[in-house]
């Protein structure tokens, strides 16, 4: 069997199977179909232990900022790993890893025993894992779509996602409160169980230089310093920063904007915030099938313009149609700002660096309790839709800056990735 991201021979016009649709080549498949069983996972563990600890403590933040930490912490070192060993092993090691840690927790959960400090470690050690999972899964997803599909690629990764947010959550939603936090973590064991049985026939990964970085340290100064010579990197890293500081964070407001500003009871609240996956499944979905090289810079950039734009009407919406509205078009935004994001990181960056700039994508996502922690002081402070408005026109100072800086992100590579 062919190793994921082998080398093509020397002066071949195009990689093999470059024509062939993604979802018609089996490794592109089995890393696709194990992406949208782990995010199912993901959605599912972050709605429980939401529910879980807002149930005990009245607050679900330090355990959402103990999921994103890791990110910030451990994605540089993680990127190493991702340079250093087998992809496809590691990948395995993880998923492997979630599947016994969700168990475990499932079976505390069923003797009673499951407390709020269990399900911090928990969902730290998950963060740990799924800052492994960014740079490993996705560079393995480039190396088998190559330059001319990695466009499609990362936007069909985005569609599992976006659809497994929508799922997730209602799944989640009905099975707590069927049968508890047992059963919420059974099922995440199940689902990750099943994206390693998936992983089985993934072929070795192609072998890549590895660099003697010690440690994270190591790793991190390696990756900065590959950095200051990658200028359209760089301007992708700073709209992360602005995405995850000033946009993510308002969407997790609408539980409460639903509620007191639009007086809607749970149920409709949920069909609400349902609005926001649907706009970006459909959304991710037009991209994987229209989007086209030479769009991706501005599809990037004007993602987080309209997300910011349109978050600031949503923020003072008083109807709910109008507020559905508003969240399927933040929804699309954020498809396309997820989907660019990974596909301007991996043109922007030569081969050997790909892992790393990977890694530090997740350093840079990593700054979203940062987000959080403005708008949670706000809300203290003000009103919720004040409190949102005057982040998301932060948001939009921030994005003018660094537009100002990064003219265009500079130029995307046309290169093949091997």
């Amino acid at each position: 069997m062919t190793a994921v991201g082998a080398a093509e021979p020397a002066g071949a016009a195009e990689p093999a199977g470059a024509r062939r649709p993604l979802l018609k080549d089996p490794n592109f498949l089995r890393l696709w179909l194990a992406g949208a069983c782990a995010a199912t996972a993901r959605w599912l563990e972050m709605l429980a232990v939401g529910i879980f600890v807002f149930e005990v403590t009245g607050s679900a933040f330090l355990v959402a900022a103990m999921l994103m930490l890791p990110l910030a912490l451990f994605g540089a070192w993680t990127a190493e790993i991702a340079g250093r060993f087998d992809r496809r092993r590691v990948l395995l090691a993880v998923t492997a890893g979630l599947t016994v840690l969700s168990a475990v927790f499932a079976g505390l959960a069923f003797l009673g025993r499951l407390t709020v400090w269990h399900v911090a470690v928990g969902a730290f050690l998950t963060g740990i894992a799924w800052a492994m999972d960014f740079p490993v899964r996705r560079t393995l997803l480039a190396d088998v779509a190559g330059a001319a599909r990695l466009g499609a690629a990362m936007s069909l990764d985005t569609v599992a996602s976006s659809g497994t947010r929508m799922a997730g959550p209602l799944l989640g939603g009905g099975l707590y409160a069927a049968a508890g936090m047992d059963g919420a973590f059974l099922l995440m064991a199940v689902v990750q169980a099943l994206a390693l049985l998936i992983l089985l026939g993934l072929p070795a990964a192609a072998r890549h230089a590895s660099t003697r970085a010690a440690g994270v340290v190591g790793a991190l100064r390696t990756a900065l310093s590959e950095l200051r010579g990658l200028p359209a990197v760089q301007g992708v890293l700073a709209v992360t920063v602005v995405f995850n500081v000033w946009c993510f964070p308002v969407i997790s407001m609408v539980p409460v904007l639903g509620s007191e500003q639009l007086r809607l009871g749970p149920f409709e609240v949920g069909v609400l915030a349902s609005m926001e996956g649907l706009g970006s499944l459909l959304g991710a979905m037009g991209l994987a099938a229209f989007a086209r090289h030479g769009q991706f810079r501005a599809l990037f950039v004007l993602s987080v313009l309209l997300y910011l734009l349109v978050a600031v009407g949503f923020a003072n919406a008083t109807d709910a149609l109008l507020a559905g509205t508003l969240l399927f078009v933040l929804g699309v935004s954020m498809a396309a700002f997820a989907a660019m994001q990974s596909t301007l990181m991996l043109l922007g960056a030569p081969d050997a660096s790909r892992h790393r700039m990977m890694g530090l994508l997740s350093v840079f996502i990593g700054t979203g309790p940062i987000g959080f922690a403005h708008l949670g002081l706000l809300t203290a402070w003000l009103d919720t839709a004040v409190a949102c408005t005057i982040v998301a026109l932060e948001g939009l100072v921030a994005l003018a800056v660094v537009a100002l800086k990064w003219p265009l992100l500079g130029r995307e590579r046309q290169r093949a990735l091997s």
